[in-house]
């Protein structure tokens, strides 16, 4: 009888680890700074990235934590087939839900605009 119990258990636990496993699925997209050559900074560069980017299964999550102004976001598919553009007033609290629902399963690359200042990454759908 304790064996029984113990294997029912046992299989219960494992069928709900893997439910969870299965429904879970945020990731952070690395973004990367990348600047304009010709811009020069005349004070201490800028190490934080003031985007951060998650991938949960079809979309993409960009939350910006300073102010940026004028900010185009770029995805392109492998093929460099731009499947979403769109330029907004990026303030620290903005939060951009990119839905790429019907895309193929392909690398992506992300890339965000701001004046002289760009960021980049990739993910997989």
């Amino acid at each position: 009888m304790k064996k029984s119990l113990f294997i029912a258990l046992c299989c219960s636990l494992f069928l709900v680890s893997s439910l969870h496993a299965e429904t879970y699925t945020e990731a952070s997209i690395n973004l990367q700074a990348s600047r304009d050559k010709s811009f020069r900074p005349t004070s201490v560069v800028e190490t934080a990235i003031p985007i951060t980017a998650t991938i949960d299964v079809d979309l993409v999550t960009l939350s910006f934590t300073s102010n940026l102004g004028n900010a185009t976001v770029t995805i392109e598919n492998s093929l460099g087939e731009v499947v979403y553009e769109n330029t907004l007033n990026a303030q620290a609290g903005t939060i951009l839900p990119i839905s790429l629902a019907g895309s193929e399963s392909d690398t992506y690359y992300i890339e965000i605009n701001s004046g002289s200042k760009k960021w980049f990454g990739e993910f997989d759908l």
